[in-house]
């Protein structure tokens, strides 16, 4: 069966705004995060400065709310753990309800298309690392086999590697228009090839590239394989030696597309804990305890501006690395980064806070009951200001 991928952010919407917070007097039985082996200091939201009322309210609005289909939330404010809680909710496993239900600290969840945000980390490690020489590369560079392909459109032959981290590849993809189940459906199409980078890389050039941003699935998982090629290990093994290993992340699970292929655009599953290890990786510089696992450099690159998208999808004003940019919320300055998957999967960084927000959820046929901005704007910012 074809997994359902995290596509498009369709639900951050002004429909899931919620105009009229609620004023709790404070009834929710907060506690400090527990203290496990698995790397995270925890503390206190007094310790760190963080206003408790407007989380506290946040708790009272979902348990009025009921099925408000959130999994999950996670704080980390000056490197320590200060706030998370998990919530009962059905199960979904590739977008397909599992028949159980209920949220926990070990609960690994499907990140959708926060997954590219990990393959993109991957390329500059594999930068850093020197398997790879720079992101202009041309892409064509890694796979000589398909020599052929360049022969019949010579014109592929300017597409590099940062072309795809920024989503403007050229190369045509479709996986929008029929659903998954349907033969006409790129990533369907994508599964049931027998070399699925081949059938990428044949793909029509419709765009100069460089020139167009467009959201396609494709380009990520050309990165996967990029990655596979320079270093000789496969991108999950490749993440386990030179990333999760690194951040004490022993539960994940990549999806495959084929036996030697990782499908590295999507349906990455990780723990919510692991989810803001990540985030902080990036908000600390690529430094996790005492090592630097991925370079100043990179990061500063993938979080860069490199795609205005002028309203293209909701209130994200731009594009890095696999990374989507937050300049304001709604009129509100608000400068911040995200991974962001469908169904309700975000890592924010938001380095003026020093402070990673994670949340998981299951609205993958269902609008939000509130909405990523309604969380920041109107619970998490109120938090954090003076």
């Amino acid at each position: 069966m074809i997994p359902v991928i995290l596509l498009i952010l369709t639900l951050i919407t002004a429909c899931g705004r919620d105009k009229n917070p609620v004023d709790s007097s404070g009834d929710y039985p907060y506690k400090i995060p527990p203290q496990t082996d698995d790397g995270w200091e925890t503390t206190s939201l007094a310790e760190v400065g963080i206003d408790e009322k407007p989380l506290f309210n946040l708790m009272q609005r979902l348990d009025d709310l009921g099925d408000h289909r959130i999994h999950s939330l996670v704080i980390i404010k000056g490197g320590k753990l200060v706030f998370e809680e998990y919530f009962p909710g059905d199960k979904f496993n590739l977008a397909e309800f599992t028949g159980d239900s209920g949220f926990d600290i070990d609960d690994t969840h499907n990140l959708c298309s926060a997954t590219k945000s990990f393959t993109s980390a991957l390329i500059g490690i594999a930068v850093d690392k020197g398997f790879i020489q720079s992101v202009n590369k041309k892409v064509f560079d890694f796979f000589p086999e398909y020599e052929d392909i360049l022969t019949a459109h010579p014109e592929k032959n300017d597409i590099t590697i940062e072309h795809l981290l920024t989503m403007t590849s050229g190369l045509e993809w479709d996986d929008e228009t029929y659903p998954y189940h349907d033969p006409r459906n790129d990533m369907y199409r994508l599964f049931h090839s027998s070399n699925p980078i081949r059938y990428i890389l044949s793909k029509p050039l419709i765009e100069t590239p460089g020139t167009f941003f467009a959201y396609r699935n494709c380009n990520t998982n050309v990165l996967g394989a990029i990655v596979h090629k320079a270093s000789v290990e496969r991108l999950d093994h490749f993440s386990a030696a030179y990333l999760f290993s690194k951040l004490g992340i022993t539960a994940f699970e990549w999806q495959m597309i084929r036996s030697n292929v990782v499908f590295c655009s999507g349906d990455l599953r990780l723990r919510p804990r692991d989810m803001a290890k990540f985030g902080y990786l990036f908000l600390n510089g690529g430094i996790w305890g005492d090592e630097q696992i991925i370079s100043q450099e990179w990061i500063d690159l993938s979080v860069a501006k490199h795609t205005s998208l002028q309203n293209y999808w909701a209130d994200l004003d731009g594009y890095g690395y696999q990374w989507w940019l937050w300049d304001d919320i709604n009129g509100t300055e608000f400068s911040a980064y995200a991974a962001s998957g469908w169904g309700g999967q975000w890592i924010i960084v938001v380095p003026e806070y020093n402070m990673v927000f994670v949340t998981t959820g299951g609205n993958y046929y269902t609008e939000e009951a509130l909405s990523i901005d309604t969380l920041l704007e109107n619970y998490i910012i109120p938090s954090l200001s003076d």
